[in-house]
């Protein structure tokens, strides 16, 4: 019995023994590595500035964000962006019986980017754990919007009957009517001085996901769900020359740094 307890008492010592070889090294290593962190990663930061790229249901774009933090779980950002807006019935096709054409996409009115600012925030939902991981924030943002709209050109055959010949004209599709035939989009530039705009506003709301490692770098994947509208409408393509609200979903990449403004 004797030989038994001291058997268990034996690997009792030989099991707390080599706890504490692994556990508290382990411990050593994660205090010291904290105690030489920068001491710009011990500070607390009120401002972060970010710029993003986003790809969306009906484009893509641009951004940026100027955010003032006011407390460990709100972010008050003042934001800009320029999306491009396509619709979703856009085909494209070309001519492959002509050589050196652009592709070009039947009915379409004109190209549209608009031009976005905006107040919004950003509300913590799940914090970081000490060792690091994804921080969850839901966002949302309401804010002003504007449309421009350059008209879109075709290179087309057209019978002129003046001289009673065919001549290759640039237009655009107001004049498909007396159209012989479609030979591809004409350049971009063409038409740039007729831009028009068309004003309205916008709101969204999403979830932002913070992956940066460093307090100093802002770096985070969005989603989010636009609901825009345009009261004297945005024309896009033939079949829907009324159309005034776009709802759309984004995904964006965002990069940039916080600091203190002194």
């Amino acid at each position: 019995m004797t030989a038994l307890r001291r058997t268990i008492l034996r690997l009792s010592l030989l099991t707390l023994f080599g706890a504490c070889v692994f556990v508290l090294p382990a411990q050593n290593i994660d205090i010291q590595s904290e105690s030489n962190k920068p001491i710009e990663e011990k500070l607390v930061y009120t401002r972060q500035n970010t710029i993003n790229a986003t790809i969306h249901s009906q484009g893509f774009g641009l951004g940026f964000k100027i955010g003032k933090i006011k407390t460990i779980d709100k972010t008050v950002n003042w934001e800009g962006e320029v999306v491009s807006l396509h619709s979703l019935k856009e085909i494209k096709t070309i001519n492959v019986s002509e050589y050196y054409t652009r592709p070009y996409v039947y009915g379409k009115l004109n190209y549209v980017y608009v031009v976005r600012f905006g107040y919004g925030q950003e509300n913590r939902i799940y914090g970081k754990p000490y060792w690091g991981g994804i921080e969850t924030r839901w966002t949302w943002e309401v804010g002003a919007s504007l449309a421009l709209m350059k008209p879109y050109y075709y290179y087309v055959s057209v019978y002129q009957p003046e001289s009673h010949q065919e001549i290759i004209d640039e237009q655009t599709f107001e004049y498909h009517d007396q159209w012989l035939g479609i030979i591809g989009r004409s350049a971009f530039t063409k038409g740039i001085s007729e831009t028009k705009f068309s004003p309205g506003a916008h709101a969204s709301i999403g979830l932002s996901f913070e992956i940066g490692k460093q307090r100093t770098r802002a770096q985070s994947i969005n989603v989010k769900a636009v609901a825009e509208g345009f009261p004297m409408g945005v024309p896009i393509m033939d079949g829907q020359r009324n159309k005034w609200f776009y709802l759309t979903l984004h995904l964006s990449y965002n990069w940039g740094s916080r600091f203190n403004k002194y």
